[in-house]
């Protein structure tokens, strides 16, 4: 089972022999999203690997080999022999934020503060798995709408976890399995727990994307659009110049989320693959069926023919028009995916609430980027009120004078935060 880790572990483990003068401790030395891991003999145990899945990703654009992208973190204790004693620990899966690759918690100190924690004992030895968010139209939500963007759903809390269990010693129960992430990991992160009940008991997320239409219905993605359409220069006579091949921010997000919620696919059918979720009884089908006569000829807010793909010419619907206002007909779809609405399917359709048996924690700032915080506590109330009363764990906070908490500077500490709650439920007897 554990072959090729082994040959890997014994390559590494020679390097380290050589450079045992070199010893020195990482750095936690921030790259640009577009930078791999530079890898020295201290990172033997991140385990970079690609994996073809079949059939989530066998549509997916510029995707010809269906590979996803990962880096998975190796505690001393559950290397193989002879450098350890392959001891079967729990899995803590890491989604990155929109544009960030496999190694974004990697390059911002995970290994260095795992290494640190478990040896003092504060945190019990785990196995951390990154995922890369996809990277040619800004990430698509980790979402499983469209085959073009990829079937994530079926992916992170279904054949993600068959996968690492043949590869790495886990401890295979849901009590034992967490997942968080950050910005559109966020969502993604809750998407997965909420599609796959009783697959990840621990999850822990910051600020992101949770509630697209805000507390009131009338902001979250419904504000930032604007953004988008100024970081363009467009307006309502320029809308349909909207560009999905600049470095854009705000827009990407956009484009992404269009890829996976409400493409333009012409002279094709597809059939979603469905989720066979433990505890259910059937099928989980949740989203509306994206019906192939209206993505074909509504053109309100089409962007068209952006991609080449398979003989097909791929465009997208966005949800606003020129003048930000929302469209219906596709502003509906996307709010189909949202968080909230997909919990309420479930409590509806099954009588059942996904995440009841699950520990959350959040983070948030009110200097989150792209005002993500406002979302961020929407959600957060969603889950604390009636008909769920959760109890959420929330943590605030603060950057400090010329140091706003707008980007990456504090993701250190709260992975710091995030491992040692995610420690402690996989100590709890469930």
């Amino acid at each position: 089972m554990y072959r090729s880790l082994k040959y890997l572990f014994i390559t590494f483990g020679l390097a380290l022999l050589l450079l045992a003068g070199c010893s020195d401790r990482g750095t936690n030395v921030p790259v640009t999203a577009d930078s791999d891991f530079i890898r020295t003999p201290q990172d033997f145990r991140i385990v970079p690997s690609v994996h073809d899945f079949y059939p989530e990703l066998t549509f997916q654009i510029r995707n010809e080999f269906r590979l996803q992208e990962m880096a998975t973190y190796i505690p001393e204790a559950s290397v193989p022999p002879p450098y350890g004693t392959a001891e079967a620990v729990p899995l803590l899966v890491l989604l990155p934020p929109q544009d960030r690759n496999q190694y974004y918690y990697f390059n911002h100190g995970l290994q260095e503060l795992a290494d640190e924690m478990i040896a003092e004992g504060i945190i019990r030895p785990m196995i951390i798995t990154c995922l890369s968010n996809d990277k040619v139209f800004g990430g698509y939500f980790f979402a499983g709408s469209s085959p073009f963007a990829g079937d994530y759903d079926g992916i992170i809390g279904g054949s993600l976890i068959d996968y690492l269990n043949t590869q790495f010693p886990l401890l295979d129960s849901p009590a034992k399995r967490a997942i968080g992430g950050f910005g559109q990991g966020a969502y993604g992160a809750m998407r997965a727990a909420i599609l796959n009940p009783n697959t990840f008991t621990s999850i822990a997320v910051g600020d992101g994307p949770l509630d697209f239409d805000g507390p009131f219905g009338n902001s979250g993605l419904m504000s930032l659009f604007d953004d988008a359409l100024t970081e363009q220069g467009l307006d309502a006579s320029t809308y349909r110049s909207f560009d999905s091949s600049g470095v854009w921010n705000v827009s990407r997000l956009f484009i992404g989320g269009a890829m996976a919620f409400t493409p333009h696919i012409t002279d094709v059918w597809w059939t979603r693959i469905n989720i066979f979720a433990p505890g259910f009884p059937d099928p989980i089908g949740f989203q509306t069926q994206i019906d192939s006569v209206f993505i074909n000829s509504d053109t309100v807010t089409l962007i068209q023919n952006k991609y080449q793909h398979k003989n097909l010419d791929i465009g997208f619907h966005l949800p606003f028009d020129g003048n930000g206002n929302a469209y219906p007909p596709v502003w509906n779809i996307w709010l189909d995916n949202n968080l909230e609405n997909i919990m309420e399917y479930f409590r509806s359709t099954y009588g059942a609430t996904p995440l009841s048996e699950a520990d959350i924690m959040v983070f948030s700032s009110k200097e989150a980027r792209l005002g993500f915080n406002e979302q961020t506590q929407s959600f957060v109330e969603t889950l604390k009120n009636p008909p769920y009363s959760f109890d959420v764990q929330t943590k605030e906070y603060m950057g400090s004078d010329g140091n706003p908490a707008t980007h990456d500077q504090y993701l250190y500490e709260l992975m710091r935060e995030m491992l040692i709650f995610h420690s402690n439920n996989f100590g709890k007897v469930k």
